[in-house]
């Protein structure tokens, strides 16, 4: 068993066609826990996902009658042209996956066994301008 674990957030930056990329230490852990250590974790993910996207519950449909939502603005703004405009729903939800993962009650638990018996841990979520990471290693 191990006598403590490393926690970190990370997100990679990564800049295309230069093949460069430069490593963003979101925050730092340790601990004795493999509990605390998922909860640090967690707080992690809900931190992370709430500057990706501040509010999951925003209406983007500026005709539902609740305001205009995140991409109403981008969609009337004049200065971004037609065809540079993202396609609604065309990247994946990574907020939705890192709270989803949050709330996995389950799979907190296996994860808690898996980082117990002295094994690594990873989340590793792709967005469109980084790349974050959340890891635990038992020292």
């Amino acid at each position: 068993m191990p006598e403590g674990y490393r926690c970190e957030a990370l997100a990679m930056e990564f800049f295309g066609g230069t093949g460069k990329m430069e490593r963003h230490v979101l925050g730092t852990f340790r601990t004795i826990s493999p509990m605390l250590a998922l909860r640090w974790l967690g707080g992690q993910a809900l931190w992370i996902a709430d500057r990706i996207d501040a509010d999951p519950a925003a209406d983007p449909d500026p005709d539902s009658g609740f305001g205009p939502g995140p991409r109403s603005d981008l969609e009337r703004s004049a200065w971004v042209q037609p065809l540079k405009r993202p396609p609604v729903g065309s990247t994946p939800d990574r907020p939705a996956e890192l709270r989803a993962w949050y709330e996995d009650r389950q799979g907190q638990r296996a994860a808690q066994a898996h980082i117990k018996n002295g094994n690594p841990f990873l989340v590793v979520v792709p967005d469109t301008d980084y790349t974050y990471t959340l890891s635990v290693h038992p020292d």
